[in-house]
């Protein structure tokens, strides 16, 4: 059986976001003996879903080992992604996605969510921010997602994620919030009563949304901020790497 791995993204229209990415492939197209292709969301050049799709199966792949670079499962691109690949039924309230047209079986793997490999992440983030955690309060901020199912599976990694941090870090409070639906100000202003407050975003890498929204949300309130995303890491390259060899053990 021929297997290929395809990484897909959400993908920014700043270049830098999608360096950054691949940036992170350089090490896995290293380590896995396995033809690699990164898509991105929404694009309509040869980066798109289907384009790269069609290139790994021209290469002869008969299985493609799909790993999404997302945050959570609680993305609603990631129904919509699973809708192309013919994984998933259309989600009620969702506009459907066409599927793609091709023999290549696909075996999905597990977005980040609170893997192992993404607390190295954010404690990497949190030791440039954090000078006296006892004096400070923390937030995490995720994208979120307003729609049902979607927003409680926000919620649940959010709340796994505090947990993780508070094992590490003794902050006088950790909170979480989300831009959508949107209570980051509100949770920043509670948080900022018990010290000084740290924020920290959850994104894949840095852009419009942690270098503009969330700033803007903050207006106003003191805090320590520096929109350092989980890329440029290590960890999620040693992530895909880990991911591809345990979907492996299932497709081989």
């Amino acid at each position: 059986m021929s297997v290929a791995v395809l990484v897909i993204a959400h993908g920014s229209p700043d270049p830098n976001w999608e360096r950054l990415v691949e940036q992170a492939l350089q090490p896995c197209r290293a380590q896995l003996p396995f033809p690699l292709g990164v898509a991105y969301l929404g694009k309509q050049d040869g980066r798109s879903i289907a384009a790269q799709v069609e290139r790994l199966e021209q290469q002869g792949a008969q299985t493609v080992i799909v790993v999404p670079l997302f945050v959570t499962a609680g993305s609603a691109h990631i129904g919509e992604i699973r809708q192309m690949l013919g994984l998933a039924p259309p989600y009620p309230g969702t506009p459907p996605a066409t599927p793609l047209s091709c023999r290549v079986r696909f075996h999905w793997c597990p977005p980040l969510e609170d893997d192992p490999w993404v607390e190295p992440i954010l404690l990497d983030r949190l030791s440039a921010l954090s000078a006296d955690p006892r004096q400070e309060s923390l937030l995490l901020v995720g994208h979120g997602c307003a729609l049902p199912g979607y927003r409680q599976h926000w919620e649940r990694l959010l709340r796994r994620l505090s947990s993780r941090m508070k094992r590490h870090y003794p902050f006088a409070a950790i909170g979480h919030a989300t831009l959508q639906p949107d209570n980051v100000a509100a949770r920043a202003r509670e948080l900022a009563a018990w010290g000084t407050l740290v924020v920290l975003p959850l994104f894949i890498s840095s852009g419009y949304f942690t270098r503009c929204v969330i700033p803007q949300r903050l207006a106003g309130i003191p805090h320590r901020y520096e929109g350092a995303a989980y890329l440029p890491h290590p960890a999620i390259a040693r992530w895909i790497v880990q991911s591809v060899e345990k979907a492996l053990e299932q497709v081989l």
